[in-house]
Parts: structure tokens; C-alpha cells; sequence
């Protein structure tokens, strides 16, 4: 079957094409469009939306709103303070001691 077909290549290249072709290449490389500010990138504005958002989200997963109602339980009234301020110490913990026996004997 091949000996039907010419063994010789059909195709010409014009003379001194491959000579500057790499010059022409390099011109047409260089030629781009000019850059775009960083305020209309899109790509850029999901990327920062994404962050702000991990941000947020990790926060609220990281200090969840228990701890400060926790918190502010565990601090006393003002009718608290007032009687705490009251009381001596001895007397303070003699008190919570016989509070215990009480509550121990009462079982």
C-alpha cells in the first residue's frame, strides 16, 4: 500500500520563515492585557468573604455563649455582697459547716 504514495514530503516552508520565528513569538507573548485592580478581581472577593466567614463561624464554634451566661451566673447579687460583707469568716464557715451536718444527719 505504500508504495502507491510518494515517499516525498508535500508540504514546503517558506524561505527564512524559522528564522525569526522565535522573535515573532516572543512579540506576540508579550502582548497582554493590562491587569485588573485587585477591587474587581472576583476570584479575590470570594476568597476574602470565605475567610471573614471561616473566621466568624470558627469563633462562635470556638467560645460558645454558655460560657459568659456561665459566667455571669457565678456572680453574686447585690444582696449577696451585701450580706457576704456582713458576715465575719469564722462565722461564715461555721455556718456552712453546720448547714452540711444538717443536711447530713437529715438523710
Amino acid at each position: 500500500m505504500n508504495s502507491n504514495f510518494d515517499q516525498e514530503n508535500p508540504f514546503t516552508v517558506p524561505d527564512g520563515y524559522f528564522e525569526d520565528f522565535a522573535a515573532k513569538m516572543a512579540s506576540m507573548t508579550q502582548m497582554s492585557m493590562p491587569s485588573m485592580p485587585w477591587y474587581r478581581k472576583p476570584k479575590l472577593w470570594i476568597a476574602i468573604a470565605a475567610a471573614v466567614s471561616g473566621v466568624i463561624i470558627g469563633t462562635r464554634l470556638l467560645m460558645p455563649t454558655e460560657i459568659s451566661t456561665q459566667v455571669a451566673a457565678m456572680q453574686p447579687t447585690v444582696e449577696e455582697s451585701y450580706i457576704l460583707n456582713q458576715i465575719d469568716e469564722s462565722n461564715l464557715v461555721s455556718y456552712s459547716y453546720n448547714a452540711e451536718e444538717a443536711a447530713t444527719s437529715a438523710e
